[in-house]
């Protein structure tokens, strides 16, 4: 039985730490592609913001008071 307990512990314990790796990020980002297509040719632009997640980017301050 203290088998049974200990190897359902150490799944239990790769699997949360699995997730807890998969998951830690500490930058996210968005990418968007336009493509222009003209007489001269054709054009793409890439915009790319990325925006960390660890507090380095306070939200902007309200303008409205809440109550």
């Amino acid at each position: 039985m203290r088998k049974f307990i200990s190897t359902m512990m150490a799944g239990v314990m790769m699997a949360g730490l699995g997730i807890g790796l998969a998951g830690c990020s500490d930058e996210s980002s968005v990418k968007s592609e336009t493509k222009a297509t003209g007489p001269g040719g054709t054009s793409t632009v890439t915009d790319k913001t990325s925006v960390k997640t660890t507090g380095d980017n306070p939200p902007p301050v309200p303008t409205k008071p809440t109550p």
